[in-house]
């Protein structure tokens, strides 16, 4: 049963002390169940529950967020505008743990997502001035985060983190995959490479303006819609879905 969800947010360049409006985006997320651990002895305290499963951006049809636009200035003083779009190269796989307390009901969920993304940029200013980047002006692979179980998730990818807690009878606090929340990382932006036309290289602009490590990541994801089950807005029930089935709930970025 498949279900949808938008995500927006903010993704800061460390070298610019600036951050970039990442517009809502559409992720269409594969069903799933949370299953016992099969690796694990039952816990006599708590029950824990485990899902895997994946997902992709979603716009035109394509792997991709819609373009959005970062501004910033190059060597401290030339302003650079740059449109830019961040595409899935990889499957999008999203790992989450919940653990309830036998003893009062209360519980945890922690959830990281892994997406492998190159950031593409499909036009770009100097100055004011128009350059032609080509159609091919990207990183040279995936953004990248440390992440915390390398032998099990080898390459390069970005790992964003989530956790959500739960009172018995209270409204769920922080991210879950159905709630939505807030999502965070850190990702290290490679070299680009590809742009510029006609002999003229723009790729060391790009580098040295843009790339590097500890470019912090929030993004906010929004409550999913199950199309095969809608729920729509009423006097009685928060909305999920939109009359054409498409998620109800529009996010709010954070920094």
């Amino acid at each position: 049963m498949s279900i949808n969800a938008y995500v927006t947010g903010y993704a800061n360049v460390k070298k610019q002390k600036a951050a970039s409006y990442l517009p809502p985006s559409c992720v269409l997320i594969d069903g799933g169940e949370f299953q016992f651990p099969v690796d694990e002895p039952p816990d006599p305290e708590r029950l824990v529950m485990v899902l895997t499963t994946y997902g992709r951006f979603d716009y035109e049809g394509r792997p991709e967020t819609p373009p959005y636009d970062s501004t910033f200035l190059s060597f401290d003083f030339t302003p650079v505008k740059a449109t830019m779009v961040l595409k899935q190269i990889g499957p999008m796989r999203i790992d989450a743990r919940m653990e309830m307390s036998y003893s009062d009901l209360f519980t945890t969920t922690v959830t990281y997502v892994r997406v492998p993304l190159i950031a593409q940029v499909t036009a770009l200013e100097v100055n004011g001035v128009p350059l032609d980047v080509g159609p091919s002006c990207r990183t040279e692979k995936s953004l990248t985060s440390v992440e915390p179980d390398p032998a099990t998730h080898p390459g390069d990818h970005v790992v964003l983190y989530g956790k959500a807690e739960q009172a018995i009878g209270e409204d769920v606090v922080g991210y879950t995959l159905l709630t939505g929340g807030p999502l965070a990382g850190k990702v290290t932006i490679p070299a680009f490479t590809g742009c510029g036309t006609g002999g003229e290289d723009l790729d060391p602009l790009l580098t040295a303006s843009v790339s590097g490590p500890g470019n912090h990541i929030k993004q906010v994801q929004g409550q999913t819609c199950t199309p095969l089950v809608p729920v729509f807005e009423t006097p009685e029930t928060r909305g999920q879905c939109t009359e054409d089935l498409q998620p109800f709930q529009i996010p709010v970025a954070e920094r």
